[in-house]
């Protein structure tokens, strides 16, 4: 019995005049709209990837390609579409299912927040997230949900057969991040034992001939989404994180001080742990003066700071960035 090749995708594809980041979001559109949404199914896409490679931008390109492809503005829909915490996530979904400003737009992105709830919780959450969008989402609306997490271990193993696709988000220096991508499948020779696998993409590009060429892209090179984009998402996600580290520090503070009367500031170093995790968050809350790191007035009312603390913290910081490579001697390296 002859053994066709698998096809993800056929694109037209001129080497003349299509860039690389051109075939690369005429692929994207094939397999996660073409192939899925316009099927009326939902496409769900897992990217993993270590802290600091570059998942949560490579999330934002994934975004863009989809809404470009609706003549929309990511900068419109930043907030309406990313869930930044998991308390974001019922009130997001509902507006995307049912808000009539929202009723072009069909995708939603749940963004790593395991390091501000427990282990437990985001796992417990990601499974009801991921059963929610299959059980709703195709009688209403089909949807492309992009969870982002370090590990597909986040997820049990009976919802992980739920998803699509996944991918692994890696980047050296200031390369552009490189997304792996990776069809999933269920290998059921086995009924008793059903595995899941992965495989590569794999489809044809069609050339101004005419001429069908067999593609396997290996990663996907993506481009920092706009410096406009990155600030507006950066700024509500560590708004929206903040929330929930200030709860968890107040609440520790009630719990110290009911037990030894007074505390020695556990605010700023809980601040210094979580900052010095997330270090791509410390262009939003401060900037360099001079040969020094300062904290924004923004980011001091944000935290509602004593000025003690906030030159603590300040201070305390600086030790982080300096053991980090990040400051050397009074001189900022990046």
């Amino acid at each position: 019995m002859r053994r066709f090749p698998r096809c993800d995708f056929v694109v037209k594809y001129n080497p003349d005049v299509d860039t690389q980041t051109e075939l690369s979001k005429k692929i994207l559109y094939n397999i996660l709209i073409r192939n899925r949404l316009l099927c009326h199914k939902p496409s769900i896409v897992f990217i993993s990837g270590d802290s600091g490679e570059g998942k949560s931008y490579a999330g934002l390109v994934l975004q863009s390609v989809l809404l470009e492809a609706q003549n929309l503005d990511i900068k419109e829909y930043i907030n309406d579409i990313n869930v930044y915490i998991p308390l974001d996530y019922p009130v997001k979904k509902r507006a995307l299912l049912k808000d009539k400003r929202l009723k072009k737009v069909n995708v939603l992105c749940i963004h790593e927040a395991r390091e501000i709830i427990k282990a437990k919780l985001w796992y417990n959450f990601l499974n009801q997230a991921i059963g929610d969008i299959n059980a709703m989402s195709r009688a209403i609306k089909p949807l492309c949900i992009i969870i982002i997490s370090q590990f597909i271990r986040d997820i049990s193993a009976d919802i992980r057969y739920t998803l699509n696709f996944y991918c692994k988000a890696s980047r050296s220096g200031t390369q552009p991040t490189k997304l792996r991508m990776y069809v999933l499948y269920k290998d059921d020779h086995d009924l008793e034992k059903p595995k899941l696998k992965k495989r590569y993409l794999s489809g044809y590009l069609v050339l101004p001939s005419g001429k069908y060429r067999r593609f396997t892209p290996k990663h996907f090179s993506l481009r920092m989404p706009d410096k406009e984009v990155r600030n507006i998402f950066d700024s509500q996600d560590t708004q929206a994180k903040t929330k929930i580290l200030d709860k968890k520090i107040n609440k520790l503070i009630d719990v110290i001080e009911k037990d030894i009367g007074t505390y020695e500031n556990v605010k700023v170093k809980k601040m210094i742990e979580f900052y010095s995790e997330n270090l791509d968050q410390i262009g939003v809350i401060g900037k360099r003066t001079g040969t020094r790191w300062r904290l924004k007035k923004e980011a001091v009312e944000m935290h509602e700071l004593k000025k003690n603390e906030a030159k603590e913290f300040e201070v305390e910081f600086e030790k982080v960035l300096i053991q980090k490579g990040i400051l050397e001697d009074g001189t900022t390296k990046q």
